[in-house]
């Protein structure tokens, strides 16, 4: 699990700042995020290739589905060698 706090970090400590609700819009960035991440730990612990894709169509700098899988194939030959199988 992932957690970001709104803070302030000074000479006393951590001091936890309230900010309210957030707007949709972030609220919707910071979700794709999580997910994102979590799809990515989710793929080293269980050598998800299904998960690994899912991740990667998410990313917001990935423009489709077929470049995820050619961003995704080219990654697992690159890493062949510190990469369990993906399956």
């Amino acid at each position: 699990m992932m957690v970001e706090v709104t803070c302030r970090v000074g000479s006393n400590g951590i001091e936890t700042l309230t900010v309210g609700s957030v707007p949709t819009f972030y609220k919707g960035l910071m979700e794709n995020q999580y997910a994102y991440g979590k799809l990515t730990v989710d793929t080293c612990l269980e050598g998800s290739y299904k998960k690994a894709l899912q991740a990667l169509v998410l990313n917001r700098t990935v423009v489709n589905t077929d470049e995820a899988k050619d961003l995704l194939a080219d990654l697992m030959e690159i890493n062949k060698n510190y990469w369990n199988e993906l399956k």
